[in-house]
């Protein structure tokens, strides 16, 4: 037996025994108001968060809000009319370097973390919520569940991209200064729709 073999050997006895998982994860119980959770959570991780009943409020929030000469994109089939400036097709990620705004639509918002679940075919471009300035996302308060746990029964991977994003991005460094908008989106702004 050849040293690398001996090593294995006295590391596999040595091993401890592993454990089961439990067969619940949801230790945490999803009691309370989701969509209270979920706004303070996403208040405390830096977002900014407005109630709307209609994208047409959406559009009216952008219109006071963002500058009409700066590039705001939407794959949002009641806005991208009103907002995407792009006659063509993007084909190469380095056109997106200018965009001010990128409004999406989330599929599942997380109480606990207050993370949004987009899909590569919600962003229509997988660089485009981390390479805008300011991320707008809506999600409608009936998608909100409790936990981590919750979202990953019901989301559907059908291929691609897909992320949970929460909040806006932001580093700290050894010296503990907090940076905004390192690696993505310095502004995290979620519009959440009552669909009753």
């Amino acid at each position: 037996m050849g040293s690398r073999e001996e090593i294995l050997s006295r590391i596999a006895k040595v091993k401890p025994a592993g454990n089961e998982l439990p067969e619940d994860l949801s230790f945490i119980p999803g009691t309370g108001n989701l969509l209270e959770s979920f706004v303070q959570t996403a208040r405390n991780n830096g977002s900014q968060v407005t109630f709307v009943e209609n994208t047409e409020e959406v559009l009216t929030y952008l219109k006071e809000n963002i500058a009409s000469d700066k590039r705001i994109i939407s794959n949002i089939n009641a806005l991208k009319e009103n907002l995407y400036s792009d006659s063509d097709e993007i084909t190469d990620s380095h056109e997106l370097e200018n965009v001010e705004v990128a409004l999406i639509e989330g599929s599942i918002g997380v109480a606990e973390n207050a993370a949004v679940w987009i899909t590569e075919k919600q962003m229509k471009y997988r660089a485009l919520p981390f390479i805008t300035q300011h991320l707008f996302v809506i999600l409608a308060a009936d998608k909100i569940v409790a936990l981590m746990h919750d979202a990953y029964k019901i989301i559907e991977i059908e291929g691609g991209f897909s992320s949970f994003i929460s909040g806006p991005s932001k580093t700290a460094d050894i010296e503990q200064s907090l940076v905004i908008g390192a690696h993505g989106a310095r502004s995290h702004h979620i519009f959440i729709m009552n669909n009753q």
